[in-house]
């Protein structure tokens, strides 16, 4: 009934859809390109670069882009990023070549396609955050993660799927039409501005950065999650060798593995998103840590592949508590003013855990495969250690879209 009424919410279902069409052409964007650059182009170091440049400036610029979201049309934002992801998509689907001046080209559209993202990423939310109210919440997030799994799981097999049908090069213009989808979406749902417009500039930037360090629960928040993503990172590097050399099993199971844990992270996401309270955000992040950890550290045991089928529903069991425990718990603590800033920050602190994890699984490499799943275990460790460290306890009050207070949950730190 929760996610029904949810979705009743004419500018959050029109989000939702729009972040889950976006969602869906990034991971695209990201495998369609590859094969392209690779197999077409024969560049396959060029290729490493474009997915670097289509991610990286734009996890650095999310302070500035968060604090110039504040007090302005976050659905219109969201519709110029994508149509600036479908332009740069569509110029590189019809002008890279194999030659330099291609190549570059090729570089210079990655990267504009990376400098809004904020936008995109932030817009959903930030309406859920700071205008549903407060018992739609935990569905709401319980959606988000769900787009999140259905993306990552599905999203490479509709790459794979285009490449087959259109080719390399058309591949990736079926993707920048995807984008123009999200767009149009994202604009129909209307003008939605959740709160009061603020200082823009580097000044700004830092200080949302500063919130989140010196913010007892966002800090914590930020720990927790990035040494969840650094695990999982590293994983994803290991599973390929840990499949061959450990389990003996064909190469097809590394897709199977993560397929397995996509689907389990689907229902674990909506049943979190279903089951969540205030004040049960840190349990539920106890409980995604400690299921991680379990399901890492029985890779060490090396069996049959229904041991490594078993071990991967765990790990997709363990998403959504920690998915959906990380964005309630996020939006009850985000400050009255400048809370769309601080959103877009955190959001990118976290992403970033997934590329060190996986720089950190390629250094380990050859070190075996102990090694690797060591460090791996080790990461799920921390962040289940950091989570007995979350404060626990009553949070400031925040004020609610309509202008009232609501009473949310963290304790300030002891001396």
């Amino acid at each position: 009934m929760s996610y029904r009424k949810v979705l009743t919410d004419r500018v959050c279902a029109q989000l939702a859809l729009s972040t889950a069409v976006g969602r869906f052409a990034q991971v695209m964007f990201d495998v369609t390109v590859v094969i392209f650059v690779v197999e077409d182009l024969h560049r396959p170091a060029a290729a490493g670069l474009a997915v670097l440049l289509a991610t990286l400036p734009g996890l650095l610029l999310s302070p500035l882009s968060g604090s110039f979201l504040q007090g302005r049309n976050v659905t219109g934002w969201m519709a110029a990023d994508y149509v600036i992801k479908a332009a740069a998509t569509l110029g590189i689907a019809f002008g890279a070549s194999a030659d330099a001046g291609g190549v570059w080209l090729l570089w210079g559209l990655a990267l504009l396609s990376s400098l809004t993202s904020a936008f995109g990423n932030v817009a959903f939310r930030s309406y859920v955050a700071l205008s549903l109210p407060a018992e739609l919440r935990g569905p709401a997030n319980g959606l988000d993660s769900m787009i999140a799994g259905l993306a990552a799981m599905a999203g490479p097999a509709l790459a794979g799927i285009a490449v087959a049908v259109f080719g390399g090069r058309h591949s990736v213009a079926v993707v920048g039409v995807a984008f123009l989808v999200a767009a149009l979406v994202a604009a129909a749902s209307g003008r939605t501005t959740p709160e009061a417009g603020g200082e823009v500039g580097l000044r700004s930037a830092v200080e949302a950065v500063r919130g989140i360090l010196v913010h007892p629960v966002l800090r914590g928040l930020t720990g927790v999650y990035f040494m969840y993503q650094v695990s999982v990172g590293v994983l994803v590097v290991t599973l390929p060798q840990l499949v061959s050399a450990g389990f003996g099993a064909d190469s097809s199971w590394v897709g199977i593995s993560w397929s397995i844990a996509g689907m389990a992270g689907i229902v674990a996401s909506l049943a979190a998103g279903h089951r969540i309270s205030d004040g049960a955000e840190r349990r539920f992040l106890t409980i995604g840590a400690a299921v991680t950890l379990v399901g890492v550290a029985g890779l060490f045991l090396h069996s049959t592949v229904f041991w490594l089928a078993a071990m991967f529903v765990l790990l997709g069991l363990a998403v959504g508590p920690m998915d959906v425990g990380l964005l309630s718990l996020r939006q009850r603590v985000l400050p009255e003013n400048g809370a769309t800033a601080v959103l877009a920050v955190s959001s990118s602190l976290n992403m970033a855990g997934y590329p060190a994890g996986a720089m950190v699984g390629g250094l380990v490499a050859g070190l075996g495969l102990g090694a690797q799943t060591g460090v791996a275990a080790g990461c799920a460790l921390a962040a289940l250690l950091l989570c007995a460290l979350l404060p626990a306890g009553s949070l400031h009050a925040r004020r609610t879209s309509a202008g009232k207070t609501a009473q949310e949950a963290a304790e300030s730190p002891t001396a």
